[in-house]
Protein backbone atom coordinates (compact mmCIF):
# COMPACT_ATOMS: atom_id res chain seq x y z
CA UNK A 1 0.00 0.00 0.00
CA UNK A 2 2.68 2.67 0.73
CA UNK A 3 4.71 1.75 -2.25
CA UNK A 4 1.23 1.97 -4.07
CA UNK A 5 0.58 5.77 -2.21
CA UNK A 6 4.52 6.67 -3.13
CA UNK A 7 4.14 5.65 -6.88
CA UNK A 8 0.38 7.87 -6.92
CA UNK A 9 2.07 10.81 -5.60
CA UNK A 10 5.01 11.06 -7.84
CA UNK A 11 2.43 11.20 -10.53
CA UNK A 12 0.29 13.75 -9.04
CA UNK A 13 3.58 15.75 -8.71
CA UNK A 14 4.54 14.99 -12.23
CA UNK A 15 1.40 16.19 -13.59
CA UNK A 16 1.51 19.39 -11.70
CA UNK A 17 4.92 20.55 -12.50
CA UNK A 18 3.95 20.03 -15.84
CA UNK A 19 0.90 22.44 -15.57
CA UNK A 20 3.27 24.46 -13.67
CA UNK A 21 5.65 24.41 -16.75
CA UNK A 22 3.21 25.17 -19.51
CA UNK A 23 0.96 27.75 -17.15
CA UNK A 24 4.47 29.68 -17.21
CA UNK A 25 5.03 29.45 -21.16
CA UNK A 26 1.62 30.29 -21.94
CA UNK A 27 1.84 33.75 -19.73
CA UNK A 28 5.44 34.43 -21.63
CA UNK A 29 3.63 34.00 -24.85
CA UNK A 30 0.71 36.09 -24.41
CA UNK A 31 3.37 38.86 -23.06
CA UNK A 32 5.47 38.49 -26.07
CA UNK A 33 2.38 38.97 -27.58
CA UNK A 34 1.05 42.40 -26.06
CA UNK A 35 4.69 43.52 -25.88
CA UNK A 36 4.50 45.08 -29.66
CA UNK A 37 1.14 46.36 -28.75
CA UNK A 38 2.41 48.43 -26.06
CA UNK A 39 5.48 49.90 -28.11
CA UNK A 40 3.48 50.75 -30.55
CA UNK A 41 1.12 52.99 -28.08
CA UNK A 42 4.18 54.72 -26.22
CA UNK A 43 5.40 55.12 -29.82
CA UNK A 44 1.86 56.74 -30.76
CA UNK A 45 2.27 59.32 -27.23
CA UNK A 46 5.62 59.83 -28.56
CA UNK A 47 4.91 60.82 -32.01
CA UNK A 48 1.66 62.90 -30.68
CA UNK A 49 3.79 64.67 -28.26
CA UNK A 50 6.69 65.56 -30.54
CA UNK A 51 4.50 66.47 -33.63
CA UNK A 52 4.47 70.52 -34.20
CA UNK A 53 2.19 73.23 -36.43
CA UNK A 54 3.84 75.75 -37.97
CA UNK A 55 2.74 78.19 -40.61
CA UNK A 56 4.57 78.17 -43.51
CA UNK A 57 6.77 81.05 -45.28
CA UNK A 58 5.27 80.61 -48.77
CA UNK A 59 2.58 82.69 -49.75
CA UNK A 60 -0.06 82.82 -52.11
CA UNK A 61 -2.85 85.45 -53.14
CA UNK A 62 -6.28 85.09 -53.66
CA UNK A 63 -8.65 87.25 -55.41
CA UNK A 64 -11.37 88.74 -53.56
CA UNK A 65 -12.93 91.39 -56.21
CA UNK A 66 -12.70 94.69 -57.39
CA UNK A 67 -12.15 97.13 -59.45
CA UNK A 68 -9.36 97.29 -62.18
CA UNK A 69 -8.10 100.94 -61.02
CA UNK A 70 -5.59 102.10 -58.64
CA UNK A 71 -2.11 101.31 -58.12
CA UNK A 72 -0.28 98.42 -55.52
CA UNK A 73 -0.21 99.58 -52.00
CA UNK A 74 2.05 98.11 -49.50
CA UNK A 75 0.85 94.51 -48.45
CA UNK A 76 -0.28 94.06 -44.48
CA UNK A 77 1.47 91.24 -43.66
CA UNK A 78 1.30 88.98 -40.12
CA UNK A 79 4.65 88.19 -38.57
CA UNK A 80 5.87 85.41 -38.40
CA UNK A 81 4.82 82.44 -37.11
CA UNK A 82 1.11 84.20 -36.89
CA UNK A 83 -2.46 84.02 -38.67
CA UNK A 84 -4.91 86.97 -38.42
CA UNK A 85 -8.39 85.99 -36.54
CA UNK A 86 -10.03 89.16 -37.88
CA UNK A 87 -9.65 92.61 -39.55
CA UNK A 88 -10.74 96.35 -39.73
CA UNK A 89 -11.62 98.61 -42.41
CA UNK A 90 -11.46 102.34 -42.45
CA UNK A 91 -14.53 104.11 -44.82
CA UNK A 92 -16.84 106.14 -44.94
CA UNK A 93 -18.47 106.09 -48.41
CA UNK A 94 -16.04 103.81 -49.63
CA UNK A 95 -14.10 100.89 -47.45
CA UNK A 96 -10.56 103.02 -47.86
CA UNK A 97 -8.14 100.82 -45.68
CA UNK A 98 -7.69 97.30 -44.53
CA UNK A 99 -5.51 96.17 -41.74
CA UNK A 100 -5.44 92.42 -39.67
CA UNK A 101 -5.50 91.38 -35.88
CA UNK A 102 -2.64 88.48 -35.84
CA UNK A 103 -1.36 85.99 -33.07
CA UNK A 104 1.25 83.85 -33.29
CA UNK A 105 0.68 79.86 -33.45
CA UNK A 106 2.15 77.77 -30.82
CA UNK A 107 4.03 74.31 -31.54
CA UNK A 108 1.24 72.80 -29.89
CA UNK A 109 -1.62 74.26 -32.21
CA UNK A 110 -2.76 76.60 -29.20
CA UNK A 111 -3.05 80.47 -30.26
CA UNK A 112 -1.02 83.12 -28.35
CA UNK A 113 -2.63 85.85 -26.47
CA UNK A 114 -0.93 88.87 -27.75
CA UNK A 115 -3.19 90.10 -30.77
CA UNK A 116 -0.90 92.48 -32.80
CA UNK A 117 -3.29 94.63 -35.73
CA UNK A 118 -0.72 94.90 -39.01
CA UNK A 119 -0.03 98.11 -41.26
CA UNK A 120 -2.84 99.10 -43.29
CA UNK A 121 -2.97 98.33 -46.70
CA UNK A 122 -5.28 101.02 -49.10
CA UNK A 123 -5.48 104.91 -49.43
CA UNK A 124 -5.50 107.12 -46.94
CA UNK A 125 -9.19 108.30 -45.25
CA UNK A 126 -12.11 106.55 -43.97
CA UNK A 127 -13.40 108.50 -40.70
CA UNK A 128 -14.74 104.93 -39.25
CA UNK A 129 -13.15 101.78 -38.12
CA UNK A 130 -15.08 98.85 -38.32
CA UNK A 131 -14.20 95.98 -36.50
CA UNK A 132 -14.67 92.03 -37.83
CA UNK A 133 -13.64 89.58 -35.30
CA UNK A 134 -13.24 85.70 -35.58
CA UNK A 135 -14.86 83.89 -32.68
CA UNK A 136 -12.20 82.49 -29.94
CA UNK A 137 -10.25 79.76 -31.17
CA UNK A 138 -10.76 80.52 -34.67
CA UNK A 139 -8.73 81.43 -37.30
CA UNK A 140 -9.41 83.66 -40.52
CA UNK A 141 -9.43 81.51 -43.56
CA UNK A 142 -11.54 83.55 -46.42
CA UNK A 143 -13.64 86.35 -46.93
CA UNK A 144 -17.48 87.26 -48.50
CA UNK A 145 -19.14 89.65 -49.58
CA UNK A 146 -20.35 92.04 -52.44
CA UNK A 147 -17.10 94.01 -54.97
CA UNK A 148 -17.86 95.97 -57.90
CA UNK A 149 -15.54 99.36 -59.26
CA UNK A 150 -14.27 98.99 -55.08
CA UNK A 151 -14.89 96.91 -52.08
CA UNK A 152 -18.48 96.94 -50.75
CA UNK A 153 -18.95 94.61 -48.44
CA UNK A 154 -17.07 92.03 -46.48
CA UNK A 155 -16.80 89.73 -44.17
CA UNK A 156 -14.87 87.16 -42.73
CA UNK A 157 -14.92 83.11 -42.55
CA UNK A 158 -13.59 81.77 -39.78
CA UNK A 159 -12.17 78.21 -38.70
CA UNK A 160 -10.62 76.28 -35.98
CA UNK A 161 -6.63 76.11 -36.37
CA UNK A 162 -6.77 72.79 -35.92
CA UNK A 163 -9.25 71.41 -38.35
CA UNK A 164 -7.64 73.59 -40.73
CA UNK A 165 -4.20 71.52 -39.97
CA UNK A 166 -5.80 68.28 -40.35
CA UNK A 167 -7.29 68.70 -43.68
CA UNK A 168 -10.99 68.36 -42.33
CA UNK A 169 -13.18 68.43 -45.02
CA UNK A 170 -15.71 70.52 -43.62
CA UNK A 171 -13.93 71.90 -40.81
CA UNK A 172 -16.33 73.85 -38.55
CA UNK A 173 -17.19 77.68 -39.98
CA UNK A 174 -18.41 80.59 -38.05
CA UNK A 175 -18.66 84.47 -39.94
CA UNK A 176 -17.75 87.61 -38.61
CA UNK A 177 -20.04 90.34 -38.37
CA UNK A 178 -20.23 91.73 -42.01
CA UNK A 179 -18.31 95.57 -42.92
CA UNK A 180 -20.35 97.34 -45.30
CA UNK A 181 -19.66 100.79 -47.40
CA UNK A 182 -22.39 103.53 -47.43
CA UNK A 183 -24.65 102.60 -50.21
CA UNK A 184 -23.85 98.83 -51.19
CA UNK A 185 -23.53 97.53 -54.58
CA UNK A 186 -21.91 95.18 -56.49
CA UNK A 187 -22.09 91.58 -56.71
CA UNK A 188 -21.27 88.47 -54.47
CA UNK A 189 -18.02 87.95 -54.26
CA UNK A 190 -16.03 85.42 -52.57
CA UNK A 191 -12.15 84.59 -51.27
CA UNK A 192 -11.64 81.09 -49.79
CA UNK A 193 -7.69 79.79 -49.03
CA UNK A 194 -7.31 76.13 -50.14
CA UNK A 195 -7.44 73.42 -47.87
CA UNK A 196 -4.62 73.68 -44.70
CA UNK A 197 -4.18 77.20 -45.80
CA UNK A 198 -4.92 80.72 -43.47
CA UNK A 199 -4.94 83.86 -43.82
CA UNK A 200 -1.95 85.49 -42.87
CA UNK A 201 -2.72 89.33 -45.22
CA UNK A 202 -4.03 91.34 -47.45
CA UNK A 203 -2.82 93.08 -50.78
CA UNK A 204 -4.63 95.78 -52.48
CA UNK A 205 -4.70 98.49 -55.52
CA UNK A 206 -5.66 101.89 -54.38
CA UNK A 207 -6.87 105.54 -55.65
CA UNK A 208 -8.92 107.45 -53.46
CA UNK A 209 -10.04 104.30 -52.11
CA UNK A 210 -9.86 101.01 -52.12
CA UNK A 211 -10.51 99.45 -55.78
CA UNK A 212 -9.11 96.08 -55.56
CA UNK A 213 -8.46 93.19 -52.58
CA UNK A 214 -6.81 90.00 -52.44
CA UNK A 215 -6.09 87.63 -49.26
CA UNK A 216 -2.48 86.71 -48.85
CA UNK A 217 -2.84 82.54 -47.50
CA UNK A 218 -0.08 80.40 -46.23
CA UNK A 219 -0.06 76.85 -45.39
CA UNK A 220 -0.37 75.10 -41.98
CA UNK A 221 1.87 72.52 -41.79
CA UNK A 222 2.57 69.31 -38.93
CA UNK A 223 6.09 68.28 -38.49
CA UNK A 224 7.42 65.36 -36.41
CA UNK A 225 10.93 64.66 -34.82
CA UNK A 226 11.43 62.02 -37.55
CA UNK A 227 10.61 64.65 -41.07
CA UNK A 228 12.19 67.55 -41.90
CA UNK A 229 10.14 70.59 -42.75
CA UNK A 230 10.33 72.82 -45.24
CA UNK A 231 10.42 76.68 -43.83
Amino acid sequence: MKTSFFRQSGKQAGVARLTLVLAILFAIALAALAAPQFQDRDHNRDHDRDSAIFVSHERMGQDFGGGGGGRPSPDSLCGEDSVAIGFHMAGDEFIHAASLDCVRVRRDGDLGDEIRRTEPTGARGGRDVHDALCPQGFVLRGLRGRTGGSIDKAFGVCSPLREIAWRGDRPRTEMTQPITRFNPGGHPSEALCPPGFVVTGFRSRSGIYMDHLWLVCSEIRRADRDHDHDR
